[in-house]
């Protein structure tokens, strides 16, 4: 989204239309420069470079504006998440682990069928699917079993 701030008093303004608004007895040309902008007073905020994260736990938020080298640029913070929130994204990988591994295993159920005998390597491999949630690694680092052909 285009953001516009105000020199006068830092205040911001969302989208090139909300920037149009401002000057309602003003034409203003089309496309919209950082020249024309600069003209009426205003700064064109550009995006500024969000920072590295380690995932799952980091996530970057917006932190306000920032000058360099006379442009404004949007700025960034990292947040981790703790506590509650890091518990929550815990529960909804291992979720997602969960149906994935429910899938893995329902692609192989005609197989342990009354009328069907299962291979040795078959039981195997649905043995280790229900027992993924148990691994290390789990949720977040899951290395799923090898189906047997």
């Amino acid at each position: 989204m285009t953001e516009f701030k105000k020199k006068t008093d830092g205040s911001l303004i969302v989208g090139e239309i909300t920037f149009r608004g401002e000057f309602p007895h003003i034409s203003i040309p089309k496309p919209l420069t950082e020249t024309i902008v600069n003209s009426l007073g205003y700064d064109w905020v550009f995006d500024g470079i969000k920072p590295t994260l380690a995932p799952p736990y980091e996530s970057s938020s917006r932190d306000g504006v920032e000058e360099i080298d006379g442009k404004c640029y949007t700025k960034f913070k990292v947040v981790t998440a703790t506590g509650e929130a890091a518990t929550a994204i815990d529960n909804e990988k291992a979720e997602n682990m969960r149906q994935e591994r429910n899938t893995k295993l329902s692609e192989t159920d005609y197989l342990a069928l009354s009328d069907s005998t299962l291979s040795d390597a078959m039981k195997t491999y649905r043995q280790a699917l229900r027992d993924v949630p148990t691994s290390s690694g789990w949720p977040h680092n899951v290395t799923w079993p090898t189906k047997p052909s």
